[in-house]
């Protein structure tokens, strides 16, 4: 229980600080309407990322893990099903320019859109796991 409410924290931090870069993302209801999703994501990460990584192992196997980034954006999709407060639309990525990198500003379409958004809170959380040391 108490790995879950961990979990649960970090996943509501990784939300939220996804809900600050992207405007793609958007959750109703406050702080309890992430709290909710929160919630809900971390239910899909301990239940469902198991059984379907273990259906995808090949492609995972084959792709070196780049298909863990479509498992992660399967999930938050039927998140999105279940909590409707949870929305993820398409927006305008304004650009960034990184140490002389430019990048340009360009239209995030649907698919896209569940990718990025669903590989940074995954980033974001498992950084926070590392950083915890949980």
């Amino acid at each position: 229980m108490k790995g879950f409410l961990q979990e649960t924290a970090i996943n509501s931090v990784a939300l939220f600080a996804t809900l600050n870069i992207f405007s793609g993302l958007a959750v109703s209801g406050g702080f309890w309407g992430i709290f909710t999703a929160a919630i809900l994501i971390t239910i899909g990460f301990r239940i469902l990322k198991p059984v379907i990584s273990l259906i995808t192992l090949p492609l995972n196997v084959i792709t070196f893990g780049l298909f863990q980034a479509l498992v992660v954006a399967f999930i938050v999709f039927l998140v999105t099903l279940i909590y409707p407060q949870m929305q993820i639309t398409e927006f305008q990525f304004e650009g960034a320019q990184f140490f002389g990198i430019i990048i340009s500003p360009f239209f995030v379409y649907l698919f896209l859109s569940y990718i990025i958004i669903s590989v940074t809170i995954y980033l974001i959380n498992r950084s926070l796991f590392w950083l915890f040391d949980l």
